[in-house]
């Protein structure tokens, strides 16, 4: 039965696991306008790199599973890297457990030449709000009026 539950794992992964993060966060990213500008149309995404020449297997994505000290959330970071017809980037990207399905606490893209970085989507000052907002609706409100400037 532990077997079955390893199989089940793979075959059906979850929200929060890398290879689902992996994945998600590169359509959202291949789908950013600004990133298409800087890359390329084209954009290619894989796991680690181990510096050879050769294509060879790429598919090992890095990622660390937590909890978060603040909201006890479960947590799962990524990176994978990122090419494009004008160059190569890293990509980083976070999920919570506490969020719904495709969101995500952040995706950011930096650039390998010159380290710039574009931020595809960043939450964590909305997750920072809402956690001290606790469920009062009219202080989540409140919170959401103050980081979006009234809109």
């Amino acid at each position: 039965s532990a077997c079955a539950y390893y199989i089940g794992k793979e075959l059906f992964p979850s929200k929060m696991s890398p290879n689902a993060v992996f994945n998600k966060a590169l359509d959202v990213v291949r789908k950013n306008p600004e990133v298409k500008r800087r890359f390329g149309d084209t954009l290619k995404g894989y796991g680690r790199d181990h510096g050879g020449h050769r294509e060879g297997r790429r598919n090992f994505i890095e990622h660390t599973e937590y909890t978060d000290e603040n909201d006890g959330s479960k947590r799962t970071r990524v990176r994978f890297n990122l090419e494009g017809k004008f160059g190569h980037a890293f990509v980083f990207a976070e999920v919570s457990s506490a969020m719904k399905s495709g969101e995500f606490v952040y995706v950011l893209v930096q650039d390998k030449q010159g380290g710039r970085v574009i931020t595809v989507i960043d939450n964590r000052a909305a997750l920072t709000a809402a956690r001290l907002a606790g469920d009062n609706k009219e202080g989540l409100s409140a919170m959401n009026t103050l980081l979006t400037g009234g809109s």
